[in-house]
């Protein structure tokens, strides 16, 4: 695809938003500007056939977190499924969640 000169095509999308706020025909605005007609039609088809510019998304928010590492220990299963929980875990918890493991087959 062609590429136009970027300089040029702002100075043009300026002129074309300059005309629709004006509220003039396209007729006196070129008169106005001393721009031929074919040439303002033509940038109009061209600028209407570009796809826009959209605008850079903003940078990513980042949030601060604080990371603390705590001890895990690890059940190997005789199925060879892990579970893998913090030491300072419910035991109650641990041990139903490894019996439940355990049991199900997958």
């Amino acid at each position: 695809m062609f590429r136009h000169n970027p300089e040029r095509v702002r100075t043009w999308q300026v002129l074309i938003e300059t005309w629709k706020k004006s509220g003039k025909t396209i007729n006196a605005f070129c008169r106005d500007r001393k721009l031929t007609r074919s040439n303002f039609d033509r940038w109009r088809r061209i600028l209407a056939a570009e796809p826009r510019e959209s605008k850079p998304s903003p940078p990513p928010a980042f949030v601060p977190i604080r990371v603390v590492a705590e001890p895990m220990a690890e059940v190997v299963l005789r199925s060879g499924i892990v579970v893998r929980f913090l030491l300072s875990a419910d035991p109650e918890a641990v041990a139903g969640l490894v019996a439940a493991v355990g049991v199900a087959s997958c």
